[in-house]
């Protein structure tokens, strides 16, 4: 009975997880910078950008600058780091549109 219950446990954990990604990764330093920039438009235009009150720029576009200075002297492999983190600050601030898109304060009726 255990043998059966560890083993359906173990199919359901691998059957949902290849699912759970269906959109396709970015490969490259440029695909990268197109996908945060894209991201960030969506949330730019609905007001929802991640900023510090004493930065100058939200955190996409400061990694974006980060990407492009690294690039610049020719750090390939900095300027994919900095790629990378705007790219998944972006889609970090879309997903969290979407999840509080119905949502209403307590006090609403």
């Amino acid at each position: 009975m255990k043998k059966l219950i560890i083993g359906s446990a173990i199919v359901a954990a691998l059957s949902m997880g290849g699912c759970t990604s269906n959109e396709a990764m970015p490969t490259s330093y440029a695909d990268y910078v197109d996908g945060a920039k894209a991201a960030h438009a969506k949330a730019v235009a609905v007001n929802n950008v991640w900023k510090q009150k004493k930065m100058k720029k939200p955190y996409v576009e400061d990694y974006l600058a980060k990407a492009e200075a690294a690039k610049a002297k020719g750090d390939e492999a900095g300027a994919l780091k900095y790629a990378k983190e705007a790219y998944k600050t972006a889609n970090a601030e879309v997903d969290q549109m979407e999840k509080w898109k119905g949502l209403k304060a307590g006090w609403e009726k």
